[in-house]
């Protein structure tokens, strides 16, 4: 794995498959950058903590089917599949939806997946994450672009993340 200085720094390195994991502002893909545009749209109206039930996945139609949203339970004990888009299920080999985290396998994806959401509701801030998949047997060196996008409560916090994932996809910095 290539480590990325954001890595270094945060205390990142190590999670399989990540090559580059920092700000939204580093997306290329256009479906991570379409959530990404739809989610600031909602922040824009909300404070800058949009909600779940802001959210009109018939607004994400094009995108749906790479989408997975997940509630927290317990301030980030595990993370429940509240929706997983069949995009999901087709390039990842599983039906995520109604499934917990800690549920996954194999270990090393669920421990990896645990941390990354775990981080995003502790701080409260979004996520790209970009690699190659490592951690699912038959999908070794599928290249991927993902961003987690913290939603917030009505009583505060974050309750939701919803995310985007783009397969297949290669940023022009890591084609060189």
């Amino acid at each position: 794995m290539i480590e990325s200085p954001t890595d270094q720094l945060s205390g990142k390195a190590g999670l399989p498959g990540a090559r580059q994991e920092g700000d939204i502002a580093q997306c290329r893909s256009p479906v991570c950058l379409r959530l990404i545009h739809y989610w600031q749209g909602l922040a824009a109206r909300n404070n800058g903590h949009p909600e779940w039930t802001q959210v009109r996945l018939m607004d994400l139609y094009k995108i749906a089917t790479f989408l997975a949203v997940k509630d927290v339970i317990d301030g980030g004990a595990d993370f429940l599949n509240r929706f997983w888009g069949t995009g999901l299920t087709d390039a990842l080999g599983f039906e995520g939806t109604n499934k917990r985290v800690s549920s996954y396998e194999p270990a090393t994806m669920r421990d990896a997946v645990h941390q990354r959401y775990v981080r995003v509701t502790r701080t409260g801030e979004p996520e790209m994450v970009r690699g190659y998949i490592a951690t699912i047997p038959g999908q070794e060196h599928v290249p991927y672009e993902v961003v987690h996008l913290p939603l917030w409560g009505e009583e505060g916090g974050v309750r939701q993340i919803i995310s985007a994932y783009q397969f297949g996809f290669v940023a022009e910095a890591d084609e060189a």
